[in-house]
């Protein structure tokens, strides 16, 4: 019988096509060992792993695993935690993150990337996400399993979805955000903001975003950082929360706008909307605004080392000076996107391109068109990883 290794080589032609085969996984070995344990990478969204190393060039498939098929376009971020690759589109399922080994999967419907939450009064981590039913905290280890019969997978389970609203797919369910014990879920069905506690789902608070009669209130991933959560809601609603109370800190709104995943910053947070970005001070005043006759309706802007980087979902990707907003760089781009960067470079994956560019000039140091819809990759270990359709791929390449 052949092993699955030269089972899958000989059944993905198309994907050795496109990034040159299996290769050795022995060139990450001088690579320290990183995790990447959300979408977005933190809990502040900044997209940016600043000890990760990854592939800057010449990407090559190190190995793949099979997802359940959604058709190519409802796709996830992996997350990478311990050693272990959590992905999937409908059905969450764990790999070995060297070999990409299955290790187990969970028996439920997923509808946002998981978020891994470090042990506290478990063994082993909880990954919390959501699901058909809510959001659930579950066994990081995958549990037990006997007469295939699961035990001991789902830990607590938190908010369930509105009695009334319509089904979701997971390209509406914005992931969880776990920070200091504590996470903090956007219900976009509810117009709300929760935080539950990370151990058992226990409910601290919730804050609904109100915008008058005219909307209903869409809310996007939040982003946490020094003890503020900062929530967007569609159409154009900015809010601060106190991350220990949800008392609001400060508002604004931002006129005939819709707004976007928001990205903590150091010292404030930047907010994409469908035109251009805007960034705010910790106190709420603005500290620059631009409008870059854009159209984006998804995606989200990555801050790493002083840049903020974002596509415009028109014509450009840009990358700008955080404090000023002085243009840096600009690459022609057409579709939306929420780069990520580790190592200097920023990696790209919007829609059916893979481009990898250097993140002070804006130079492109590896670009492929694809037949498959990316997700938003995870960094680590010399490794891009990244979920198409149907499959989660590890890319290797050239790191230097």
């Amino acid at each position: 019988m052949p092993s699955r290794r030269q089972a899958l080589a000989s059944g993905v032609l198309g994907v050795g096509g496109l990034f040159g085969g299996y290769a050795a996984v022995d060139d990450r070995a001088d690579a320290a060992t990183i995790d990447w344990p959300m979408a977005r990478y933190d809990a502040a969204g900044t997209g940016h792993s600043p000890d990760a190393v990854g592939p800057k060039d010449d990407l090559r498939l190190a190995w793949e695993g099979r997802l359940a098929d959604t058709g190519g376009f409802a796709v996830t971020p992996p997350v990478v935690v311990d050693e272990t690759v959590y992905a999937g589109n409908e059905n969450l399922t764990a790999f070995d993150a060297a070999g990409g080994d299955e290790r187990f999967s969970y028996d439920s419907t997923f509808r946002s990337s998981p978020a891994y939450v470090s042990p506290s009064i478990y063994r082993t981590g909880t990954l919390t996400v959501s699901t058909d039913n809510g959001i659930a905290g579950l066994n990081a280890g995958g549990g037990l399993r006997a007469f295939g019969v699961q035990f001991g997978a789902t830990r607590w389970r938190g908010p369930g979805p509105s009695p009334s609203s319509p089904p979701t797919n997971a390209l509406e369910s914005p992931p969880p955000v776990p920070a200091d014990g504590t996470v903090y879920v956007a219900a976009p069905d509810r117009g709300e903001i929760v935080a539950l506690g990370a151990t058992d789902g226990s409910e601290q608070w919730r804050r609904r975003l109100d915008a008058g009669d005219e909307f209903s209130v869409t809310v996007r991933r939040p982003a946490v950082g020094d003890g503020t959560v900062f929530v967007t809601g569609w159409p154009s609603q900015v809010r601060a929360l106190d991350a220990e109370t949800g008392d609001v800190v400060w508002e604004d709104e931002l006129d005939e706008q819709m707004v976007l995943p928001p990205t903590a910053t150091a010292d404030g947070v930047v907010v994409p909307t469908r035109d251009g970005l805007t960034v705010y001070e910790a106190n709420g005043d603005v500290r620059w605004s631009r409008d870059l006759a854009g159209n984006a309706t998804g995606g989200a802007a990555a801050v790493a080392d002083g840049r903020v980087f974002f596509a415009d979902g028109t014509e450009s990707l840009h990358a700008r000076d955080l404090e000023t907003g002085t243009e840096e760089w600009t690459l022609a781009f057409t579709r939306e996107a929420a780069p990520v960067v580790a190592d200097g470079v920023v990696y790209v994956t919007g829609g059916y391109d893979l481009m990898i560019l250097d993140a002070a000039t804006g130079d492109r140091r590896f670009t492929r068109e694809t037949d498959w819809f990316f997700s938003q990759p995870a960094v680590g270990d010399g490794v891009l990883y990244v979920v198409d359709g149907d499959r989660v791929l590890a890319l290797e390449g050239d790191h230097e």
